[in-house]
């Protein structure tokens, strides 16, 4: 039986971002086909007031039937000229892959029309349906398929997620997607308390995430924001899992904007998170041996800064001159790209063969150069006002791999084939 939605237009369809979005390693971001969600996931953000989508969140979809020629357009007129990075295609208040797309089909358009680009592609769903897609996918120039699983268990997935694919075939994703050739990992958020968040049930998620040949597991909290989403989510603990009301009135009392948690509690989840995933030797974020192929060198170094962050702050480390040292570096990184694409990007003729990222290119290059002073990053302590970090930036920059379990630099395995002209263009 065909699925009733409302057809509303697409104003845009690419847009670029002055910094990457450090959480799914992108540069760009490709407009959702759907507002809405069919998968009917009871924790979902997207459910809050904050998004402003109208009705019923799971049943009144909004379908953007232009998409795929928005995009299709601005690729056309040069959006994505002179700057090589990753396209994101998903996010939290939608999933590209939800139900409706079996019938109209608007991702796989959208991602055909992402092509001529040439740029690498990202994307984040908890169907397998994406399988169908794997086709188009391997047109890119390099994938990383996200998938999101949260449990292993079929019955808490049922009750929590009743619109989406079993745990089960989203890991088969994972499988079938590293064996096209595609990187891909598993979003393990959010992870409730009392439901999924135990030792048992992620240790069995991670194990299974393992098995399926996953290259990252990414693992996070239920965040509850005040409102429609909060409210729904409580009401089902009361029809399903009456027990557990006390322990998330105590959890979320404060009413954050945000929806965390009570501090004291998100703390000890953190560090449980990363003991459990540390004992299995996995990334706990999407790791830089990965994102290095799917952004510039500049931009995988501002990434790494703030994945940095968070893996020294889980380690009891004061983060607070890292903190200062990427905001400065934001800033230097900002500022460059924004004069690049003033000057090199008024031309609205098509990027030359030879040149085809020219902004990366020149952006590449003054970070080396900050990278190549004496004593060893002096460049780049200027930039960043922190000694240590730039000297770990230059070797960073030099081609090497920061690993996420020891928090240090490695030496990088050569790559066969280089991803783009401007992935690695000191490697």
């Amino acid at each position: 039986m065909p699925i009733a939605y409302t057809e509303v237009e697409a104003k845009s369809g690419l847009t670029r971002g002055r910094l990457p979005d450090a959480f799914l390693v992108s540069l760009y971001r490709a407009l959702a086909p759907y507002r809405g969600c069919g998968h009917g996931c009871a924790y979902c953000d997207g459910r809050a007031e904050r998004y402003y989508v109208e009705g019923d969140f799971e049943r009144d979809i909004a379908a953007r039937l232009n998409v795929a020629e928005r995009v299709s357009r601005d690729v056309a007129a040069g959006v994505a000229w002179r700057e090589y990075g990753a396209v994101c295609l998903g996010s939290g208040v939608t999933d590209v892959y939800q139900p409706l797309e079996r019938e109209l089909g608007l991702t796989r358009r959208t991602l055909e029309a992402l092509v001529p680009a040439g740029l690498p592609v990202v994307v984040l769903t908890k169907s397998d349906l994406v399988m169908r897609d794997f086709d188009v996918l391997s047109r890119f120039p390099a994938a990383l398929v996200v998938v999101t699983v949260t449990t292993v268990d079929e019955g808490d997935a049922a009750m929590l997620e009743p619109g989406a694919s079993s745990p089960a075939a989203r890991l088969a994703v994972v499988r079938e997607a590293k064996a096209r050739g595609f990187r891909s990992g598993v979003m393990a958020m959010p992870l409730c308390p009392g439901i999924s968040d135990g030792d048992e049930s992620l240790g069995a998620l991670l194990d299974a995430a393992i098995e399926a040949g996953a290259d990252f597991v990414y693992p996070g909290g239920l965040t509850l924001r005040p409102g429609r989403q909060k409210d729904l989510f409580l009401s089902l603990l009361d029809a399903r899992r009456p027990g557990l009301r006390a322990d998330y009135d105590r959890l979320y009392r404060e009413g954050r904007p945000s929806g965390m948690p009570a501090r004291e509690g998100s703390a000890a989840f953190s560090l449980r998170l990363d003991r459990l995933v540390r004992e299995r030797g996995l990334p706990q974020l999407i790791p830089h041996s990965l994102y290095r192929e799917l952004l510039s060198p500049p931009d995988a170094l501002y990434a790494l800064f703030c994945h940095m962050q968070g893996l020294y702050a889980t380690r009891g480390v004061d983060t607070r001159p890292l903190r200062d040292a990427t905001a400065r570096y934001a800033d230097w990184l900002s500022g460059e790209r924004t004069a690049l694409r003033r000057s090199l990007g008024r031309s609205r003729a098509p990027a030359v063969s030879s040149d085809p990222f020219s902004v990366t290119r020149v952006l590449s290059e003054r970070l080396l150069g900050l990278a190549g002073g004496s004593p060893r990053g002096s460049g780049l302590a200027g930039v960043l006002g922190n000694e240590r970090l730039s000297a770990l930036a230059a070797d960073i920059i030099s081609g090497g791999v920061f690993d996420y379990a020891t928090l240090r630099v490695e030496v990088a395995a050569p790559r066969a084939e280089p991803m783009s002209p401007y992935a690695d263009p000191v490697g």
